[in-house]
């Protein structure tokens, strides 16, 4: 045995014997462990986590549920709060309406007094002028020229309430209002109400009235004219730039105006971008009329072309320009010859407001513009297309389940319209063939007027 041998074993050995002794002392010394209870700690701990987990969870939703409880009692409170101040200013207003109708009866009641009174003395003073010319009164002249004769009663009209003014000088044409203005100051006042100055008729006055009343009439109102109606009126540059001071103007009427160029729609169109109501019927407009409409008159329900025949297919397509005159109710194309399909598919696309539409006397139509028309204008209820040869029967038939009144005939154009079922002009060598009894309408339900314009 080497030294070196020695030495290993006897490291070893004591080694051995070292851990075999630590061993025993540590087992002696340290009491042994449970190891259930680390396990038990464990189970402790994860309970403690788990009802943490569990109030915070109910915590959540009751927190939730309590603001959504503040907020529907605030929004509560809230509309009590709106609901009493509405109710507080309905009792204010009615009280106020109460007293406010005690005075106008009062007062309608004193004028009326005052009235019956003032009546009662002009009967009373004619009575004694009556029986004091008795006695110079020839036995066969009437009782009733003394009437004639005598001095006007003293009766004032102006001492009538405004509103019975109103009514009456309503009922004037522009003519009588202008003679009435011409009696006294009294009158004068009278006929110079805001109220009747909101439509002019010049029509009415066209061979008699001129110029300069025009214009001075349309300078003086211009904040208060809304209709205006130059039909058949001769119009000039200067009268144009009256209307332009209309900027309130909605209804407006130059059919059959013979000077009525594009230069002066585009003078008008500019100036009253507001109007409602258009009627260009039997005017020499062209295309580029046609392309202002959409341009300025965005607004534009009611627009009437009749027997315009100097635009052309184009000229109609353009009122889908833009934002366009897609707010269209009402539009009269009678008489338009030059009109075809291609223009009318294009418009039909567009205006899907559309109500009332006239195609009378528009030759080149056929069976593919009431298809398009049923395809866009989904809303039309009357549709007028007499004397259009080209349409058949079966397709106007068709066409009746959509409209709720409808109007057609195949026959040839009358006289009055001017032209022969080709288009072209009539002459007078020609002669003029009377009605075709092959007309045929078709009515589903009646129209008013009234109910058409307001359609």
């Amino acid at each position: 045995v080497t030294p070196e041998l020695m030495i290993k074993a006897c490291t070893f050995y004591a080694g051995r014997l070292l851990k075999t002794h630590f061993y025993t002392w540590r087992e002696r010394t340290i009491p042994p462990i449970n190891e259930d209870d680390p396990l038990a700690e464990k189970m402790e701990k994860a309970a403690e986590y788990y009802n943490f987990r569990l109030q915070r969870y109910v915590f959540r939703h009751w927190h939730s549920y309590v603001k959504a409880q503040k907020e529907q009692l605030k929004n509560k409170l809230l509309r009590i709060q709106q609901m009493f101040q509405c109710c507080k200013l309905i009792i204010i207003l009615n009280k106020w309406r109460d007293k406010a109708r005690y005075k106008n009866k009062k007062r309608e009641n004193e004028l009326m007094l005052k009235h019956e009174l003032q009546l009662r003395k002009w009967r009373s003073k004619l009575k004694l002028k009556v029986s004091a010319k008795e006695e110079s009164i020839c036995p066969k002249q009437d009782i009733s020229e003394v009437f004639l004769v005598d001095e006007i009663p003293a009766f004032d009209i102006s001492q009538l309430p405004k509103r019975a003014i109103l009514q009456i000088f309503s009922y004037l044409s522009l003519r009588d209002m202008i003679l009435c203005g011409q009696v006294n100051r009294s009158w004068l006042s009278m006929t110079q109400m805001n109220s009747l100055w909101t439509g002019i008729d010049f029509s009415t006055v066209k061979n008699i009235i001129t110029d300069k009343y025009v214009v001075s009439t349309l300078q003086r109102w211009r904040l208060n004219v809304l209709r205006l109606n130059f039909c058949g009126c001769v119009l000039r540059m200067k009268t144009l730039r009256s209307v332009s001071l209309c900027r309130n103007l909605q209804e407006l009427n130059v059919s059959d105006c013979p000077t009525l160029t594009d230069e002066s729609m585009r003078f008008i169109s500019e100036s009253c971008p507001g109007v409602l109501y258009l009627n260009l019927s039997n005017t020499a407009i062209t295309n580029r009329t046609m392309r202002l409409l959409p341009r300025y008159f965005h607004n534009l329900q009611n627009l009437s072309l009749a027997y315009c025949r100097k635009f052309t297919d184009k000229g109609l397509q353009y009122l889908n320009l833009g934002n366009g005159c897609h707010k269209l109710i009402y539009l009269d194309l009678s008489g338009c010859t030059q009109i075809s399909d291609s223009a009318m598919e294009i418009l039909s696309a567009k205006c899907h407001y559309l109500h009332i539409l006239d195609i009378s006397g528009c030759i080149l139509l056929t069976d593919k513009m009431l298809e398009d028309i049923q395809m866009g204008c989904k809303q039309l209820r009357i549709l007028k297309m007499q004397y259009c040869r080209l349409i058949s029967k079966e397709a106007a038939k068709k066409m009746l389940s959509m409209v709720q009144q409808q109007e057609y005939s195949a026959a040839d154009p009358p006289h009055w319209f001017g032209y022969d079922f080709e288009g072209k002009p009539l002459t007078e060598e020609q002669d003029i063939k009377p009605l075709k009894d092959s007309e045929l309408t078709l009515n589903e339900s009646t129209y008013s007027s009234e109910e058409e314009v307001a359609a």
